[in-house]
């Protein structure tokens, strides 16, 4: 539920940042491992389009032998990290295909309109045969906002992220060597009620070694 004054979860806020009195937070929650629910994942890119949609289900999962809460559908299980809820990883047939060290930095709990963060995360890509240099990453809170996906109404916090290695982040993020990279920028909702990203919005840059695209995911039906 939207709470003011709950106590932070996944870790304290950055030093000498605060929310504004009064101000709505919402702590860190996913659903309960063995629920249930289903996606519409809507995909553009240069060559192709694709419209597919998926069920989810949470479980725990073992990943580089580290526990991690995974989302698992038929096309992958992505790894999230239990305490944050940031990718740690993507799993295809049972071989790890990515992984983000310490995570993907989409969140930072508690989430309050105006508050940002930013960090570095190493990530690797089998698929593509590439370990990254340490990639930087700004994410704020946007706005609290209402969003209407096939699952129904919700408000939810728009949370805003970019980053990467690329043509576009600022200087100190590019790969020295030039490299194709992976950079992207994101917009996810965030509702508390149920728990769960409701919608993703993200952009591939030209930049991105699978080329220029975006994936649309939004919710079709709540957890159960």
């Amino acid at each position: 539920m939207l709470t003011a004054g709950c106590t932070p979860l996944g870790g304290p806020p950055p030093a000498g940042v605060e929310p504004p009195p009064g101000g709505i937070k919402a702590d860190a929650g996913y659903p309960q491992v063995g629920a249930k629910w289903r996606v519409r994942v809507t995909e553009t890119g240069l060559f192709h389009s694709s419209v597919d949609e998926r069920e989810t289900i949470a479980t725990t999962v073992n990943f580089n032998g580290r526990q991690g809460y995974g989302l698992v559908s038929p096309a992958a299980t992505i790894v999230l990290d239990p305490a944050t809820f940031n990718r740690i990883g993507i799993v295809e047939n049972g071989r790890v295909v990515v992984t983000d060290n310490p995570g993907a930095g989409v969140f930072s709990w508690p989430l309050w309109v105006g508050k940002e963060w930013q960090g570095t995360s190493v990530h690797s890509d089998s698929n593509r045969g590439e370990i990254w240099p340490p990639a930087g990453f700004h994410a704020r809170v946007g706005a609290i906002e209402k969003v209407t996906v096939p699952a129904g109404t919700f408000m939810a916090f728009r949370v805003e992220y970019e980053g990467g290695i690329g043509s576009s982040v600022p200087d100190t993020w590019h790969d020295p060597v030039g490299r194709l990279g992976f950079e992207t920028r994101e917009t996810h909702w965030y509702a508390t009620v149920p728990k769960v990203t409701i919608k993703s919005d993200v952009t591939r840059l030209n930049s991105h070694w699978r080329g220029a695209g975006r994936t649309i995911t939004e919710l079709l039906g709540v957890p159960k």
